[in-house]
């Protein structure tokens, strides 16, 4: 196991949440409004920080490391339903377990890493900071393809009986014909 200089990890740890308030908060959000993604950005940031801490201390293979990657992943190639929030707070979870549950680890550093997540989950995700734009945002499959936008919008409208900000077209099928939307009314 390899010792913990507590001022280099506070001072990395600093770097890196400045260098994440730039590139969530004032280059994503200020131009996107979208704070499920920017609650993403910001967790995932945190939590491989975190992850990367915790398995920097002992030697381990690269193997295991491509492992914790592949398990990550399966979240969002599997889970459909869930949004990024969801997401963000399972692989918060997995990385507090994986720190918690690592063999030969000072309990002192577990812990701090375990509540450097949670601390930044708590502020992250609190409606307080960074409150909703009040917008909603949802999908769409359709079983036809609209290509001009304002008929597609005139549509979309009729289809749902109120009327919506914006239509983004995320993909086409043509056989069988379809396209799935991402509405914001």
């Amino acid at each position: 196991m390899t010792p913990i200089d507590y001022p280099i990890l506070l001072s990395t740890l600093g770097i890196d949440l400045a260098l994440l308030f730039l590139l969530a908060y004032v280059f994503f959000y200020r131009r996107h409004r979208r704070r499920d993604v920017f609650v993403a950005i910001a967790l995932i940031n945190i939590t491989l920080y975190v992850l990367g801490g915790a398995l920097g201390t002992f030697t381990i293979s690269i193997g295991v490391g491509f492992a914790l990657f592949s398990v990550i992943s399966i979240f969002r190639l599997r889970s459909e339903t869930l949004g990024w929030n969801e997401i963000v707070y399972l692989l918060v979870a997995l990385a507090m377990g994986l720190d918690l549950g690592l063999p030969a680890y000072d309990l002192p550093v577990q812990t701090l890493y375990a509540v450097i997540l949670v601390v930044a989950v708590f502020v992250v995700d609190h409606p307080k900071i960074l409150r909703s734009p009040g917008k909603q945002r949802f999908s769409l499959s359709t079983d036809y393809i609209q290509i001009d936008p304002t008929q597609l919008k005139s549509t979309v409208e009729a289809q749902l009986g109120y009327q919506v900000k914006k239509v983004t077209v995320r993909s086409v099928t043509t056989n069988p014909a379809g396209m799935k939307l991402e509405i914001e009314s």
